[in-house]
């Protein structure tokens, strides 16, 4: 029972405190919860996919981790001081203990996460189908099954090769059971796969999400946004299928996000953010994150904390935002390109700074405690990079749709592109995008095995794309990457 790994499975995430799950059950080792309690009732389901929820959004994970912080500064999108708690992972210094905690908790947390969701699917095979009102059976299945792979996904993007560096290599443990079994390690391509079959499922069970089936879907968005929902088990197909390189089913997913957002019917589940939503007069009012276009986010209770602190002055040398200067060069200010809604309603000044503030905290602001995981433009850039070969007035069409919603009708680019431009927009375009988001630019580079990483001190390589095990799985679970 020494190993870290068995730990993981069984602790839960009772060190959390759950406000909005007070029947969250505690799985630790000491405790004597009777499972067939807990899931009698389709209430225990939910409570339990709320907890995982509810883990998702503490600072262990995505609310700073996972998500502005430590995999954000992997992408050299801020300018960091060197004096500040984020100067190790700018410079890739995995070694360096405040990196290794930090390291060790997503892998700890992420894997507790999966533990409980593994705790769900085991439970709702057995279950009385008749406990389920509508159909919830297939929407918590679908639930578990695709947050289980959209963590595991995260998890490779972290700390595996991707499949343009080395198929072969190990990739992480794939778990698919509440167990103390210690799992092995298959390799990365055979990992993909499990997790490309756990989201096909759970796009099949997720045909009942109400999202879907709604006669009004976008009216619906609140009740599902911030849930595991059909469209995002579809976005994260078509992520999962570009990081391994088969874009015939990348774009084939990727088509799906894009035909409902180009699709002229006014109950869309998504839309690209209205112009009155972001050239409002009034700041609490403005729509800096483009909330109409998230497919998956998160709910963050304490955010007002958490942006406020980080995205401000009061971060000190603990800040996060680009630069004047970079933020200028990431949008293009030289080109004349400074009227991107991106730059010019997501930064605002602070004392002698401006800094990011998308995600600002406004009182009675309407978009207030959202942190987007998939958003709809990801699909657009997704098969753009598919189609820059083969169809490339397609790919440029659709890089032009996401800059005309962002302010730039005036500047589209050019109908003849080549496949390497293209490409480069396409990059340029995850830069502007995806500034404070959870690490998207990294992975872009990650997964394309780039040569360099803009504004990074050090040439990537396997040692900066691939994160460390902690080393209490390498030494007592004998796991390698």
């Amino acid at each position: 029972m020494k190993l870290q790994f068995i730990k993981i499975l069984l602790t839960g995430i009772v060190a959390f405190s759950f406000t909005a799950c007070n029947d969250w059950l505690d799985v630790s080792p000491r405790s004597q919860i009777q499972e067939d309690d807990h899931f009698n009732s389709e209430g225990g389901y939910r409570d339990q996919l709320t907890g995982v929820y509810t883990a998702m959004s503490t600072q262990s994970m995505y609310a700073l981790n996972m998500g502005i912080g430590f995999t954000e500064v992997l992408s050299q999108n801020y300018n960091i001081d060197s004096n500040g708690e984020w100067r190790y992972p700018s410079e890739y210094d995995y070694t360096n203990s405040a990196c290794e905690s930090i390291i060790e908790t997503i892998w700890n947390q992420t894997y507790n996460c999966i533990a409980n969701l593994n705790l769900v699917l085991s439970n709702i095979e057995e279950a009385d189908p008749n406990i389920f009102s509508e159909n919830h059976y297939y929407t918590y299945k679908g639930e578990a099954l695709g947050l289980r792979a959209f963590l595991h996904l995260d998890l490779m993007r972290l700390f595996a090769c991707a499949p343009s560096m080395d198929g072969s290599a190990n990739g992480v443990p794939y778990v698919t059971e509440y167990s103390t079994n210690v799992v092995g390690q298959q390799s990365v391509n055979a990992t993909m796969q499990l997790i490309i079959d756990d989201l096909l499922e759970a796009r099949d069970c997720l045909q009942h999400d109400s999202l879907k089936i709604g006669t009004s879907p976008y009216s619906q968005r609140s009740e599902r946004i911030c849930y595991f929902n059909y469209y995002a088990a579809v976005a994260t197909l078509a992520r999962a299928y570009l990081w391994m390189g088969d874009t015939e089913n990348a774009l084939t997913y990727a088509n799906e996000i894009i035909d409902m957002a180009e699709s002229d019917q006014n109950s869309k589940p998504f839309r690209f953010v209205d112009r009155t939503s972001v050239e409002t007069q009034y700041d609490y009012e403005c729509d800096r994150a483009f909330t109409s276009e998230h497919i998956f986010n998160l709910a963050i209770d304490d955010w007002e904390d958490i942006a406020d602190y980080y995205f401000t002055s009061a971060g000190g040398t603990s800040s996060l935002s680009p630069s004047t200067e970079k933020a200028q060069d990431i949008y293009e200010l030289s080109s004349s390109l400074g009227n991107d809604y991106r730059y010019l309603r997501g930064y605002e000044q602070d004392g002698e700074n401006r800094y990011l503030c998308k995600f600002w905290h406004y009182e009675n602001g309407r978009y207030n405690d959202v942190y987007p995981l998939i958003r709809m433009t990801e699909a657009f850039y997704i098969a753009a990079e598919c189609l820059k070969d083969t169809d490339p007035a397609r790919a440029i069409e659709l890089l032009n749709e996401v800059r005309e919603a962002r302010n730039l009708s005036a500047y589209p680019l050019s109908e003849t592109l080549t496949s390497d431009q293209i490409q480069n927009e396409i990059y340029k375009e995850y830069r502007k995008e995806f500034v404070g988001e959870g690490g998207q630019l990294f992975y872009y580079y990650k997964r394309l095995n780039a040569s360099s990483i803009t504004g990074a001190g050090v040439v990537p390589s396997r040692s900066v794309y691939v994160l460390p095990i902690p080393s209490t799985d390498q030494e007592f679970g004998g796991y390698t990457n």
